[in-house]
C-alpha cells in the first residue's frame, strides 16, 4: 500500500474524492489547481480551533480538522475539473471523475469533509483496536525518510504546509501525527486484505471493509453548533461514495 500513497496524500489530501492515484501521471503536481484552497487548509490546520466537535469510535475530530478538510475538498473539486478536461486521462477515467465530482457537488463540501473525517477516525480506531498503531521509533524513521524525499520535491502543496507551520514545527510536531495515522491505516489495509492476491479484488475487498467501518462506527456529537453538516447527510454521502468506488474500482483505484 505504501507504494500507492504519495507524500502529499498524507498531509490531508482528500482521498474520498477519488482518483488520487492519477496525480503522478497527469503532470499536474507542479501546478496544482486549487492551490489557494490548499494554502487555506494549511492555515486552518495551524490556526484552527482545537475544540473537539465530535467523536467517531471514540476518536476526536476538531474544529480545525473540519475546516482544513473543507478546503481540501474544494481544492480537489478544482483539481478533478482540470484533470477531467486534460488529455492525460482515458474516457473511462474522465467519466468516473465527473461522476465523483457530481456526487460531491450534490452533497456539498461541508458534508463531504465531515464524511471524510468519519472514515479517517473509524479506520484509525480499528487499527488501534487491532494493535496496529506504530511505536514512536517507527514514526520517527518514517518522518526522517519522508523529509529526505521532500527535500527534492517542488510540490506547491507541501510548500504551503511548510510555509504555514515552519520547517521544524511541521516535521517535528504536525507531520508525526499525520504519519502515525497513515502507518496505522497501511497496516490495517494489509491485515484486512493480505489473503487476496488479485490487485483488483484486493482493492474491492478493502473498500468493502472500509465502508463497514465507516458506516457502523459509533458517532457522538460533542458541540452540535460547530458541526458543518448533519451526520445523516454524511453517512448518506458515504453510502453513495462507496457504491461509486466499488463500481469503478477496476478502472480507477482509490487508496487510503
Amino acid at each position: 500500500m505504501r507504494q500507492r500513497v504519495g507524500l502529499i496524500a498524507l498531509l490531508g489530501l482528500l482521498v474520498l474524492v477519488g482518483a488520487v492515484a492519477l496525480t503522478r501521471s497527469t503532470g499536474l503536481t507542479a501546478r496544482f489547481p486549487g492551490l489557494d484552497r490548499v494554502e487555506s487548509a494549511a492555515e486552518a490546520a495551524r490556526e484552527g480551533g482545537r475544540e473537539t466537535v465530535l467523536l467517531v469510535a471514540g476518536k476526536p475530530v476538531t474544529a480545525a480538522e473540519l475546516a482544513e478538510m473543507e478546503h481540501w475538498v474544494a481544492a480537489n473539486l478544482t483539481w478533478m475539473g482540470e484533470v477531467g478536461t486534460s488529455g492525460a486521462v482515458t474516457a473511462e477515467q474522465r467519466a468516473f471523475l465527473e461522476r465523483q465530482a457530481g456526487l460531491i457537488e450534490r452533497h456539498g463540501v461541508p458534508t463531504v469533509a465531515l464524511a471524510s473525517l468519519i472514515v479517517d477516525r473509524a479506520v484509525a480506531a480499528a487499527a488501534e483496536r487491532e494493535g496496529l498503531w506504530p511505536d514512536e521509533r517507527t514514526v520517527r524513521e518514517r518522518v526522517a525518510r519522508d523529509r529526505e524525499v521532500a527535500a527534492t520535491s517542488d510540490d506547491p502543496r507541501l510548500k504551503a504546509y511548510l510555509g504555514a507551520f515552519g520547517e521544524e514545527a511541521f516535521w517535528d510536531e504536525h507531520y508525526p501525527r499525520v504519519i502515525a495515522l497513515e502507518i496505522a491505516k497501511e497496516r490495517l489495509y494489509e491485515a484486512r486484505t493480505k489473503g487476496e492476491p488479485d490487485a483488483a479484488r484486493r482493492q474491492a475487498l478493502w473498500l468493502t471493509e472500509e465502508r463497514a467501518l465507516a458506516l457502523e462506527a459509533p458517532i457522538e456529537v460533542v458541540v452540535p453548533e460547530r458541526l458543518p453538516a448533519s451526520i445523516d447527510a454524511a453517512l448518506q454521502y458515504l453510502a453513495e461514495y462507496y457504491d461509486l468506488q466499488l463500481s469503478g474500482s477496476d478502472s480507477i483505484r482509490v487508496t487510503r
